[in-house]
């Protein structure tokens, strides 16, 4: 499947969507061309079927005057998305934002696409983001981010009543000396190995298409340690009530936070498998790495005494050297001089096209 072929099956559906109309003042189509729902067979075939049960089912509703046209825009190169993002905000905002309408804003590539939109959507004032409601649709491998795993249960919302309902978000805050600004994410953010993982996935997709994150999960049980010697991590982590929950420091192998608990990452892997949103795996040897990866990856965090699982809605972590990083699957390196780190909960951050 194309992305026009997306585009004209969306405005099909917001066309006859039930609960749109006067509420919906522009749609914006983010995609990701390149990406494995547009580009990899299985998956494009299995979106087009999905796409195509979704009109049929639209084609049973009335058809509405009034909706705004839907606005594609292609990615042609990183950070394009942001870019094209940023484009439709600034159109709206001299367009004039009025209560009780917003515009939809949907993501259709990997997590990485939907992390630039989303990003570029943070850096508007908190007012100005009121009038956006974002849908992201799942067009990568992994699709851990998107508000569902197929089209069928992130457009079907559209056929019946939804509502724009509030989520939260993850801030990092490096240090001011290390000269990095804020980094958001909205599923996971974390350091460690599981950045790692991260990054080594990211170079290879570069070179050859496909999901390497199973590939990678297994070569960072020999291959992190010898890359990324660890070194004692200080964490202080806070309720949201501002108690202390967490004070320690020793060696992590990865710690990871998320915008809530039951959280997945690395296509469908259990990083944070329950209510808590926090998750501190200690540093192991090789033979119990191998030995716990599958249990971990599973879920089954609680199995293991090197998995120590919090709520927190604050962090601050202290580390005397660089470590890698990833939000939403997009890594990048942190020196010493970005510590202290301050991680927070940012709640009503900003608004999901949800079902009534």
């Amino acid at each position: 499947m194309h992305p026009e072929e997306l585009a004209e099956g969306l405005t099909f559906i917001l066309d006859r969507a039930p609960s749109l109309p006067g509420r919906l003042a522009g749609a914006l189509l983010v995609a990701n061309p390149t990406a494995g729902g547009f580009t990899r067979p299985s998956y494009s075939k299995r979106r087009h079927a999905e796409l195509l049960s979704l009109k049929a089912k639209a084609d049973g509703l009335p058809l509405h005057g009034g909706v705004p046209g839907l606005e594609l825009g292609l990615t042609v190169k990183a950070a394009h998305a942001a870019e094209i993002a940023r484009d439709f905000f600034a159109s709206a905002r001299a367009s004039g934002l009025r209560d009780g309408e917003f515009r939809l804003v949907m993501p259709a590539g990997g997590d990485g696409t939907s992390h630039e939109v989303l990003s570029a959507l943070m850096d508007l004032p908190s007012e100005e983001r009121k009038h956006y409601a974002v849908l992201r649709l799942p067009f990568g491998t992994g699709n851990d981010g998107s508000e569902g795993r197929d089209l069928l249960a992130c457009l079907g919302r559209l056929l019946g009543p939804c509502v724009t309902s509030p989520m939260t978000a993850i801030r990092v805050t490096p240090a001011i000396g290390g000269g990095k600004r804020p980094v958001w994410s909205f599923n996971i953010a974390s350091l460690g190995v599981d950045a790692f993982i991260t990054h080594m996935t990211n170079k290879l997709k570069t070179v050859f298409p496909g999901d390497f994150y199973k590939l990678w999960v297994d070569l960072a049980s020999v291959f992190y340690d010898l890359a990324w010697p660890s070194h004692e991590l200080a964490l202080k982590a806070y309720s949201k009530e501002g108690s202390l929950v967490r004070d320690f420091a020793r060696r992590l192998l990865l710690i990871a936070i998320g915008a809530s608990g039951h959280r997945q990452y690395g296509s469908n892997k259990s990083i944070l498998p329950d209510d808590d949103n926090v998750c501190a795996i200690s540093q192991m040897s090789l033979f119990r790495k191998l030995a716990v990866k599958g249990p971990l990856q599973n879920g089954g965090h609680k199995a293991f005494p090197e998995a120590d699982l919090f709520s927190a809605a604050r962090l601050v972590i202290e580390y005397p050297d660089a470590i890698l990083f990833q939000a939403d699957g997009e890594s990048q390196r942190f020196e010493a001089s970005d510590f202290p780190l301050a991680v927070d909960l940012m709640r009503d951050a900003y608004l999901c096209l949800s079902p009534a």
